[in-house]
């Protein structure tokens, strides 16, 4: 449009019409106008009258996409805003329901292990520097009844044990580490022995059933269970299930090797066991 407007051929069509209605003025202002002269007007005009419809309609359908654009722009910014909306309340839903299926596992701990004292659950907050175990951080402590040494799980099964604890915060030590000791065995078979880590299973993410019978009867994927001896941890809690059977090098003795019921690899949550059938035993012999 606008280059119309400044084209030769726009010029042209205006200096017509200007002369043509100076034409106008003029004969009705001497009063010799006739029928036939404004016929012969008409005729000459009607094409640049034609001519000026058309630009006519032509600017008024320019105006009109105009103000139909800045309808849709402020339809488009209304729409964007509600999608906004619908996506936040799509992240509330989606946070509340994992957070609802988190403590429904935690329910369950409860439900299968009524002697449990719980704590609420806590977050995963970071993992210990340049320790190959995995140990970790929470953001638990005697603030919330976190106690040392008490024994921390998921509903899957036994993840470790509390090292050292602060007010609001405390350390996990996995049961990967050979600094964690827990007895355990087989509930069916009565075989048990002492779950520990080991650095030449730490690669596969395992941990091995110490000391067991060199005819031990324990056979691949049978589930290890604590046995509760010492009041450090409960009875009948599962840590793992058994891959495969090793005869100990000094052939005294045999283990098995354990995959961990929990994938400690892939924590957010976890839970602590504060008070629990037995415990009573440990606390006699501090």
């Amino acid at each position: 449009m606008g280059n119309f407007l400044k084209s030769t051929k726009c010029r042209i069509i205006l200096f017509i019409l200007a002369l043509l209605i100076g034409i106008m003025i003029y004969a009705v202002s001497q009063g010799g106008y006739t029928i036939s002269s404004i016929g012969i007007f008409k005729s000459i005009a009607a094409p640049f009258q034609s001519a000026s419809n058309a630009i006519s309609e032509k600017v008024e359908h320019v105006l009109e996409l105009y103000v139909n654009a800045d309808d849709c722009y402020r339809e488009n910014q209304a729409l964007k805003e509600e999608v906004a909306i619908l996506h936040a309340a799509l992240a509330d839903y989606e946070e509340t329901k994992d957070e609802l299926a988190e403590l429904r596992e935690f329910v369950g701990i409860k439900e299968k292990h009524k002697d449990f004292t719980l704590t609420s659950p806590f977050d995963v907050v970071g993992y210990v520097a340049n320790d190959p175990y995995g140990s970790f951080m929470i953001n638990g402590g005697t603030e919330d009844n976190v106690e040392l040494y008490a024994p921390v799980v998921t509903e899957q099964g036994m993840v470790g044990v509390i090292t050292e604890v602060a007010a609001h915060t405390a350390t996990v030590t996995t049961l990967l580490s050979p600094e964690v000791f827990i007895a355990a065995g087989s509930s069916t078979l009565r075989e048990t022995g002492i779950v520990t880590g080991s650095v030449g299973l730490l690669r596969k993410g395992q941990c091995k059933l110490d000391y067991l019978s060199k005819e031990t009867r324990l056979y691949k994927g049978q589930a290890v269970v604590t046995t509760g001896e010492n009041g450090y941890f409960p009875k009948g809690y599962i840590v793992g299930y058994v891959q495969e059977i090793e005869q100990d090098p000094a052939g005294m003795t045999a283990y098995a090797t354990i995959e961990p019921a929990v994938d400690l690899s892939n924590l957010s949550k976890v839970v602590v066991i504060s008070d629990f059938a037995g415990k009573e035993v440990r606390d006699e012999t501090r």
